[in-house]
């Protein structure tokens, strides 16, 4: 590389998560691919949208994707819009099928329902019941956390009108307050603490730090970099569905970091430069592992 690395940002950075003591693998994803079909309109075919003439095309969401992960580790994916972050979690979570490879998993993720729909007919208070069921809570266990739930929602008293009332915003907030009710083994959550005002920010980021502290394994997708710093202890950065560097949370962010300042500068050519060295050292570090794994 021909330049010097750009300086941080004057801003303090929230430290990562501290480790929590790891223990058996809880999921494996080896050489995942995920290659989408999309048709090319035609020059003549412009202003017909959903006409069917055109050419195929193959867009490749996912290129050779592998990972480990183990119970008390939560991962953070970081990368630029498009980059495959959302796509690669849903199939870690077994909602999307990979075109190749595998995933084996201790336990069935749960990937967090924040754009779940809900039943627009019923109250807050019946989809809080539907919604906990669903998600395999015991009648029991139902019972006992529907108080906490309408808490953390904090929508007063719509919590008893139909969902069909709620402003976009009340609807957020009783999605994400239903999802991180669960139990997980194994947690996927996309973006979820985006959802509501300031406020219900910092109660959410409270929720799901206790949500993470329940579960074993997660995984968070989120374009904050405080938030990631602050809850991952561990990240991946994907780049055109390729993992550029996997690793300790503040080294990786710091290398993300300078790619996309460095982007933004319009210095393309050292920012690639950053991302194929970072590359090459994953793929130096995957082939240690292979060859350890052979002796």
């Amino acid at each position: 590389m021909s330049k010097t690395a750009d300086s941080q940002a004057d801003s303090p950075e929230p430290s990562a998560t501290p480790p929590r003591p790891l223990g058996d693998l809880s999921l494996l994803a080896t050489d995942i691919h995920l290659t989408y079909q999309v048709r090319m309109a035609k020059e003549n075919q412009t202003r017909r949208l959903f006409s069917r003439g055109g050419d195929r095309s193959a867009v490749h969401a996912v290129r050779g994707v592998s990972l480990a992960a183990r119970q008390g580790e939560f991962v953070g994916l970081v990368g630029r819009n498009g980059s495959g972050k959302s796509t690669l979690l849903r199939v870690l979570a077994g909602v999307e099928t990979p075109t190749s490879g595998t995933v084996q998993a201790s336990s069935k993720p749960q990937l967090m329902g924040v754009g779940a729909a809900l039943m627009p007919n019923l109250t807050g208070i019946d989809n809080i019941r539907i919604g906990l069921l669903a998600m395999g809570l015991k009648p029991a266990e139902v019972g006992e956390r529907m108080a906490r739930v309408a808490e953390l929602a904090d929508i007063g008293d719509s919590i008893r009108r139909p969902m069909r009332t709620y402003s976009s915003g009340m609807r957020a907030r009783l999605r994400f307050a239903i999802s991180v009710a669960a139990d997980p083994g194994i947690i996927m959550i996309d973006e979820a603490l985006s959802t509501g005002d300031d406020a219900f920010r910092e109660r959410s980021n409270e929720a799901m730090k206790d949500l993470i502290a329940r579960s074993g394994t997660g995984f968070l997708v989120n374009h904050s970099a405080s938030a990631i710093r602050e809850l991952c202890t561990r990240v991946i950065w994907l780049d055109q569905g390729e993992i550029v560097e996997d690793g300790e949370t503040d080294q990786v962010m710091k290398n993300y970091s300078r790619f996309m300042s460095n982007l933004r500068r319009h210095d393309e050519e050292f920012a690639m430069d950053l991302k194929q060295t970072m590359q090459q050292s994953e793929s130096q570090r995957i082939e240690q592992i292979r060859r350890s794994t052979k002796k």
